[in-house]
């Protein structure tokens, strides 16, 4: 069956972001024997005008459309995706009869609720390695997709919620096709490749959404294959690449078997990684070192212990602390992402999250003004405990928590926070990153993550200090 698969992000701050899940979906639909094309939209000039000659030239049977992502998760300079994949849907049916089918990370959060507002025929929930091509397998036998006993599979019009598809062996699906997308074309721009080590995550942090979208459970995939997919983006001319995983560094055993390898292999890609604070040791952050790795983002939140107990953080202030200096003493830059208003803030507590940032001195610091409520969360639960949202609320529309006690001043405290570090960037205000910036810093020859160059920034006036980009 021919079929076409649309990767819908257009964002490119901080990075343009190389599309994993369509590569791997790609792969694991040509295993099944259909003919599938890629249309990575992220640097079309025209998108109707590459919508059209794809249909034209392809003509296929079936479409899926990945949504990464349903907005900017940044307050207060807020931006939805939704209206731009109600109009893709409408582009596709003006030039194809052949059912739309939406998947990706973002779908999987309201897979009902997007259905309706972008019009779609179905989605798959969660994983579509399996379960897209168990979809199609039924069309091309039957000229039948409803397939409503296909686990994760939903479609209009009565939708049917179910839980979300699984694959419980990784290592048995193929690596990710990169042939058909432009992947040198993100690393020229600044982006990167991309690696995945593991999929699923065991914490239970109160606003999160991986536990959703890929499960409580960690499946691990085997570092040899990593290795090989490593090797691979090098032959394509990447130099760095973003591991994924929710955390690379849990469970340690694994990250060690990765990096054991790469070195072995002797593998020159540069890689980062999102880490967590509460169990990184010197001898990973060392091995990561000698792998190749060049900086870890942890998802810290907060300073203060109140608050890391209100978002269900199992490490403390302390675990912080050591895990900076294990990554720096390694050759490790660091950057802390921080949640700015999280539940139980208070001006002290502000005071506490940045007077742990000031001693811990990271290369960068991220930080968001409040939480995104996303349906299903303890986050969504305590919103509406707190009348923030009501039952009936559209989570669709962004929403964000803002502790009450710091919804009038934070962002006062972002700004002159900002002012004191210029290594802070805030995305929701626009400090420290925008298209100008980044095109600036690219031209002096800055590649991988924006925030690992920081000081060379500064060192390089790539902006003066104290002032917001």
């Amino acid at each position: 069956m021919r079929v076409l698969l649309i990767s819908a992000n257009l964002e490119k701050l901080p990075d343009p972001v190389a599309p994993i899940g369509m590569a791997c979906l790609a792969s694991a639909l040509q295993s099944s024997g259909n003919d599938v094309q890629c249309l990575d939209l992220c640097f079309e000039e025209n998108i109707e005008d590459a919508l059209k000659k794809v249909f034209l030239d392809f003509s296929p049977e079936a479409i899926g459309l990945a949504l990464r992502n349903l907005d900017n998760v940044a307050y207060p300079e807020t931006v939805s995706y939704l209206p731009l994949y109600k109009d893709l849907v409408k582009s596709c049916r003006r030039y194809s009869s052949a059912p739309v089918i939406l998947g990706g990370s973002g779908f999987t959060l309201m897979p009902e609720a997007i259905l309706n507002y972008v019009g779609a025929d179905g989605g798959v929930i969660g994983e579509g390695e399996e379960a897209f091509s168990e979809i199609l397998r039924k069309k091309a036998a039957a000229h039948d997709y409803s397939g409503s006993s296909i686990l994760g599979f939903i479609r209009l019009p009565s939708g049917n919620p179910q839980r979300a598809a699984r694959v419980e062996d990784l290592n048995a699906l193929p690596s990710p096709d990169w042939s058909s997308l432009p992947l040198e074309k993100y690393f020229q721009q600044g982006g990167m490749g991309n690696l995945q080590t593991k999929r699923g995550c065991p914490f239970h942090c109160l606003y999160c959404t991986y536990p959703l979208i890929e499960g409580a459970e960690i499946r691990l995939r085997s570092p040899a294959k990593v290795a090989t997919e490593a090797e691979t983006l090098v032959r394509r001319g990447v130099q760095h690449a973003f591991i994924v995983d929710n955390i690379f560094n849990y469970p340690e055993d694994h990250a060690q078997e990765v990096c054991r390898i790469f070195i072995q292999k002797k593998i020159s890609l540069q890689w980062s990684c999102y880490g967590y604070p509460g169990q990184f040791s010197r001898a990973l952050a060392e091995e990561m070192q000698a792998a190749g790795c060049t900086g870890v983002e942890f998802g810290t939140d907060s300073g203060s212990i109140p608050v890391l107990a209100r978002l269900r953080k199992s490490f403390t202030p302390e675990d912080i602390d050591r895990a900076t200096r294990a990554a720096r003493e390694a050759g490790l830059e660091v950057c802390h992402s921080l949640s700015l208003g999280s539940p139980g803030e208070t001006p002290e507590t502000l005071q506490e999250t940045l007077q742990l940032m000031e001693e811990i001195a990271p290369t960068a610091v991220i930080a968001m003004v409040g939480l995104r409520v996303f349906p299903g969360t303890g986050l969504a639960l305590l919103a509406r405990e707190e009348g923030i949202v009501s039952r009936f609320h559209d989570f669709l529309t962004p929403t964000f928590y803002i502790a009450p006690s710091v919804r009038g001043m934070v962002l006062d405290f972002c700004r002159k926070a900002a002012m004191a570090h210029p290594n802070w960037i805030f995305p929701g205000m626009g400090i420290n990153i925008s298209p100008r910036l980044q095109a600036k810093l690219r031209r002096i020859g800055v590649k991988g993550p924006l925030w690992e160059h920081m000081k060379v920034m500064r060192q390089r006036q790539a902006f003066p200090e104290g002032t917001h980009a």
